[in-house]
């Protein structure tokens, strides 16, 4: 019979450093298992928890970590301080920024995107497509980038002008001007024929990243 990954346990705390579980059925799981620190979670010596096994050993012993305390007043308090953090949604589309300290994530429909700190963008870089939750802190609403998406594949050709710091491109279908940054615009020059990636849709302006020079 297949071991469930998720089983009842009793947490003995032997060190600071580590700790084992001690589960109800202990012929059946041959034993205790071996619990490192960074995976006590909010278990104190001697309560009640669910643990999962880990596909991992330390010593002789297999290894787990605590995914649920029972009965803990300082364990339920924790995970109410926790709450207060939770997404309150997710958001997709473009991350808008370089490797600065912060940048932005820009969403369809919306002027402003959503502050996002260097540390929190998790690789990405300006123009990927991502993914984000988006949580308060101290009252405001900032993301923190999740996944980094597979890109858009909306193509447009049209002519290119430049104008120092940004430029535009006009497209052949004749709808609006696409707004193209400084840094998006690779080797562009004024009257260059190209072909640009739509990276921003919402707000003022639609916004894009050269491809290539045609």
């Amino acid at each position: 019979m297949k071991k469930p990954e998720r089983i009842l346990w009793k947490f003995q705390c032997k060190k600071w450093d580590f700790g084992f579980l001690i589960p109800d059925e202990r012929d059946y799981w041959g034993g205790d298992f071996f619990v490192h620190q960074k995976n006590f979670g909010w278990a104190e010596d001697g309560q009640r928890v669910a643990g999962e096994m880990m596909d991992r050993a330390s010593g002789k012993k297999p290894e787990a970590k605590i995914v649920e305390v029972f009965g803990s007043k300082k364990a339920e308090a924790k995970k109410a301080e926790a709450k207060k953090y939770e997404a309150l949604k997710v958001v997709e589309w473009i991350y808008s920024g370089w490797n600065g300290d912060f940048w932005f994530v820009d969403v369809e429909g919306q002027e402003q995107g959503y502050f996002c700190y260097g540390l929190k963008r998790n690789g990405a870089i300006d123009g990927d497509r991502v993914k984000a939750d988006i949580k308060k802190y101290n009252g405001k609403e900032e993301a923190i980038v999740t996944e980094i998406l597979p890109p858009m594949t909306l193509l447009l050709s049209g002519k290119y002008t430049d104008n120092d710091t940004f430029g535009f491109v006009k497209p052949d279908d004749k709808s609006d001007d696409i707004f193209i940054a400084g840094s998006r615009k690779a080797e562009a020059k004024t009257w260059d024929r190209v072909e640009v990636k739509i990276i921003k849709s919402g707000g003022r302006r639609r916004e894009g990243i050269i491809e290539k020079i045609i």
